[in-house]
């Protein structure tokens, strides 16, 4: 094959570090934009629209378990063949993830026809159902776009480019945002969908200029040839992650259910969507310091050298943390502020405003349980961290919520304060997973 190429094992530590992390950081804050963005057009709508495009999200997220069975997968391996210096090694992964992502978008897709039975199981309003409804449609619709553009960006990941993604997610999250601010005016929550579906398209397309280019782009040339060592392998490390995903978005859906039941529902649902769109801007430095983790551990294992990977996850936690602490101080000390964006009804408002501080104080933990966490996705251990973060959640969270603020009535508070512990709790047990796993692994 003579596809051979030089693993990036062997330069500075920090500086690998930081040229991973600064684009991933820039791709998390400009998808946080957008998100956010999305938000404050379609508040000015009202709560329930508010309250519609958050149901759907979690509806959304549900699905995306098909797409993370894909993308934890592609840019483990595509990282450890391309840091053990295996060139068609990586390219034929990447292939198998693209062909997984459509498929599983398509499967995704007709969830469209289980929709009322999905609405009930969430306990949507019959305002909110009647709102929803067509960006429900558009975006399963379009969720095939969007797999296949998760997959690529994940093989890019895995050979250590977060450029390109970063590219890509500004030029598409910018058209988001155009059509966002020409649309929603004028066609409501249609138009936001709309704007929705647009940015999907212009992603595949950006993505599918830049793979032409890259060291991947042979793995295009024969799409429609199926390997099956390499979709078996995928699959093995991404179900579990897949599995995780599920239960915690499953879990999510659970929760807005909850909130619906308890006391101020509607209220309660349009607070924790505008909160968890704030509360991003913490969550985006987690996920960016846990994606360049990822790339450094596959690499390294892939290259054998399992110090470098055990030092790599320390130091990413280590400036995780240093990063994200000003930004909780933001959300704490300014939640009142940042609330008032997104909410014009009192209530919403205070409710809104309280389950920003209770993240703040949470967030480092969740950023631990991200780095540790994908250090053990990127040797190859996706069940262990699958396992953590559903138990934490459904042992925990969820049970808890249902007994204070459903059967007992006490403010959706409560329920805010329950997340947070669960963020400890799951930083906690994630980062004692890695290190057992580490030490019996390695010489670290």
């Amino acid at each position: 094959m003579g596809c051979r190429v030089e693993p990036a094992v062997n330069t500075s530590l920090g500086r690998e570090l930081l040229r991973l992390v600064l684009p991933a950081l820039l791709m998390q804050v400009v998808q946080t934009v957008g998100w956010l963005g999305e938000a404050v057009f379609v508040s000015r709508l009202g709560k329930v629209e508010l309250a519609a495009i958050g149901l759907v999200g979690e509806i959304t997220w549900l699905l995306s378990t098909l797409t993370t069975i894909v993308t934890v997968s592609a840019t483990t391996l595509v990282a450890q063949r391309w840091g053990a210096g295996d060139l068609a090694g990586a390219r034929g992964f990447m292939r198998a993830a693209v062909q997984q992502a459509i498929l599983f978008g398509l499967l995704a897709s007709a969830a469209w026809f289980l929709r009322d039975l999905i609405w009930q199981g969430m306990g949507a309003e019959i305002s909110i159902r009647r709102v929803a409804e067509f960006y429900l449609l558009i975006a399963l619709a379009s969720f095939p776009l969007m797999n296949l553009a998760a997959s690529w960006g994940a093989a890019f990941r895995g050979i250590g480019d977060m450029r390109t993604p970063f590219f890509v997610s500004a030029i598409a999250t910018s058209c988001h945002l155009l059509a966002n601010a020409t649309l929603t005016p004028i066609w409501g929550l249609k138009g936001a969908a709309s704007a929705l579906a647009f940015s999907r398209i212009v992603a595949v397309a950006v993505f599918a200029l830049f793979i032409r280019k890259s060291p991947l782009n042979a793995a295009t040339d024969k799409l429609v040839a199926f390997e099956s060592g390499y979709h078996r392998q995928l699959l093995r490390l991404g179900i579990p992650a897949g599995v995780q995903n599920f239960f915690w978005a499953f879990g999510s859906v659970v929760f807005f259910s909850l909130l619906n039941r308890a006391r101020d529902g509607t209220e309660a649902v349009a607070a924790f969507t505008a909160g968890i769109r704030v509360e991003s801007l913490a969550f985006m430095v987690a996920m960016a310091f846990g994606m360049a983790t990822q790339t450094i551990v596959g690499q390294s294992v892939g290259a054998g050298n399992w110090k470098r990977g055990w030092q790599g996850t320390w130091m990413s936690t280590f400036w995780c943390i240093v990063v994200i602490l000003p930004v909780c101080a933001v959300l704490f000390f300014a939640s009142d502020w940042l609330a008032s964006y997104l909410s014009t009804d009192p209530t919403t408002h205070r409710y809104t405003a309280y389950y920003l501080r209770v993240a703040a104080l949470a967030e480092p933990f969740w950023a631990i349980s991200m780095t540790t966490g994908a250090a053990l996705q990127g040797a190859g251990d996706t069940r262990t961290p699958a396992l953590i973060a559903i138990l934490t959640q459904w042992l925990f969270c969820i049970p808890l919520t249902y007994l204070l603020c459903v059967l007992k009535g006490h403010s959706p508070i409560v329920a805010w304060w329950l997340v947070g512990a669960s963020g400890f709790l799951t930083g906690a047990v994630t980062a004692t997973a890695f290190v057992l796993f580490w030490l019996k692994r390695s010489d670290a």
